[in-house]
């Protein structure tokens, strides 16, 4: 262009006055239209620019509107600049919930998305007639007013208030809002916003520190799901609450473990996640100095390794495991403990578990009541026939003999009818006890029936060193017992049935009670043999 000129002025000098003016405007006028053009294209490239960043950006800001103001600045005033950057910002993002004001000539120009005014159900007219202070409800008109003419440090935050919303079918009355105010410097490159609240600018917004430009967000689906959210963790924090209680209330033990693995995925240990008071009371620690602890910290000793191969086959199995542990360690766990192991997410276990050695010690005293003689101590009648049926069971078949004995206290009743039952009971729990030493570990004794005993003499050698042993026994039944108030004396008789094994049980104990009562016939304080 300027070529064109100074070839205009060199044509001068053949060119008359008249026609080098028209020239000289057709140039001037041609070179206005370029700058029109060149405007116009950096305005485009600019709306080409935001359209990209449209698809790139999901909350948007006054910083956007600054940034696109700032490439267009050199065309146009500072205000001027950033209401045209409002202006193609909502019109690139209609769905936008979002609203832009900027103070252009002492007058505020509002540009709302379509998704701002669908919102608060106004119509763009509407919407710019209305004041900042008409948007707070009712309530909340003094806490906007007072953030817009807050101190120097207040200034700057956003301020999220509820705003009224035009009634509609669709949506409530209010909606959440937030709000910030800035003042656009021209003074800078690229322009710069400061923060501020003050809304009123009577230069325009240039200068003096006033608010020049605002931005306005609906952001009630956020406020309220973040609502929703608070409310969902504070129930949520509420059950657990319930939960510890619970959990601390309870005599069982609770405890979560979590799996720790090396790189590989190979298990090296559990960690402890959660335990209840009465999981942790064993140990004498609180419950909380315990978390994060390895299970060898928490367990100790090797039983660690059983509850840790415990857990594990709960997860590889994922299947509810459950098994009774017997733990005597240095950290405190000194019993049984009945444990169920629950796989769940996360690589967890969630463990219940309780000391069950009084439960097991009574069960294990009910058991031996089930098959003892609570006087003497001795096997009742139910356990010898069982013992009695294992040893058949072991020499049937074999060259091997067993011998059962009837053995029956010679005229008890005159004991208990002279000295008492007390006297008789001392007498039977002595003579018991005296049975079982003579025999040593040749047969077992019970005790069946009143003044009855039972022998199972297990591997008879042979039938003399079987009446041996008999008539030694008897020997040393009729020494005196001094256990007793008064020493007293008593003989038995005993019936036995020699057998290897073939006989029915049954069959055993009628032959050994027939033999007994031949001995009782025979003249008593003697024994007699059966061989089956």
């Amino acid at each position: 262009m300027r070529d064109l000129i100074a070839d205009a002025s060199k044509m001068s000098a053949v060119l008359d006055d008249e026609k080098l003016s028209a020239l000289i405007r057709d140039l001037e006028t041609a070179r206005e239209s370029a700058a029109i053009v060149t405007t116009r294209l950096q305005m485009l490239r600019a709306e080409s620019q935001l359209a990209l960043e449209c698809h790139l950006e999901s909350r948007w800001h006054g910083d956007h509107v600054i940034a696109i103001a700032t490439s267009v600045r050199p065309l146009l005033p500072t205000a001027q600049s950033v209401a045209y950057s409002a202006d193609i910002i909502v019109k690139a993002m209609p769905e936008m919930p979002i609203a832009y004001g900027v103070l252009v000539d002492g007058r505020w120009q509002r540009f709302p998305t379509q998704a701002m005014l669908s919102a608060l159900n106004l119509s763009p007219v509407e919407f710019e007639e209305l004041s900042l202070m008409d948007l707070p409800r009712g309530d909340e008109r003094v806490r906007v007013e007072e953030w817009l003419h807050s101190v120097e440090h207040d200034r700057g935050s956003p301020l999220t208030f509820l705003a009224s919303a035009k009634p509609s079918a669709e949506s409530s009355d209010s909606r959440w809002m937030t709000l910030r105010m800035s003042q656009v410097s021209s003074n800078e490159n690229p322009l710069h916003a400061s923060a501020t609240n003050a809304p009123d600018a009577p230069d325009g917004g240039e200068t003096g520190g006033q608010a020049n430009f605002f931005v306005l967000r609906d952001v009630d689906d956020e406020v309220r799901l973040r609502e929703q959210s608070q409310d969902a963790l504070r129930h949520l924090d509420e059950q657990l609450g319930v939960l510890s209680s619970a959990l601390n209330a309870s005599r069982d033990g609770f405890a979560i473990w979590k799996a720790v693995r090396n790189k590989k995925g190979d298990l090296l240990t559990f960690e402890l996640v959660f335990i209840n008071d009465a999981g942790a009371a064993p140990t004498g620690k609180m419950a909380r100095k315990l978390l994060g602890r390895p299970i060898e910290t928490v367990v100790g000793g090797t039983e660690a390794k059983d509850l840790a191969a415990l857990f594990s086959r709960a997860l590889s199995t994922h299947q509810v495991q459950t098994e009774t542990v017997q733990i005597n360690s240095s950290a405190g766990w000194v019993g049984a403990y009945q444990n169920q192991v629950v796989p769940f997410s996360h690589d967890q276990v969630l463990t219940s578990f309780r000391d069950v050695s009084e439960d097991q010690r009574e069960r294990d005293r009910l058991n031996w009541l089930a098959e003892h003689d609570h006087l003497t101590g001795l096997p009742n009648r139910r356990n010898l026939e069982e013992i009695l049926q294992s040893a058949l069971d072991r020499v049937r078949g074999t060259n091997q003999f067993i011998a059962f004995a009837f053995v029956d206290i010679d005229d008890f009743k005159k004991v208990n009818d002279t000295h008492g039952h007390d006297i008789g009971d001392s007498l039977l729990k002595e003579f018991g006890q005296r049975m079982r030493l003579s025999l040593g570990e040749a047969g077992v004794v019970a005790r069946l029936a009143g003044d009855e005993f039972g022998l199972v003499i297990d591997s008879v050698p042979s039938d003399a060193q079987l009446k041996r042993t008999l008539a030694a026994m008897l020997e040393h039944m009729r020494e005196p017992f001094a256990s007793t108030t008064t020493p007293l004396s008593v003989s038995c008789s005993a019936g036995v049935a020699l057998c290897a094994g073939a006989e029915p049980i049954s069959e055993v104990l009628r032959i050994a009670d027939k033999a007994m009562y031949r001995a009782k016939h025979d003249g008593k304080n003697r024994f007699h043999v059966v061989h089956i």
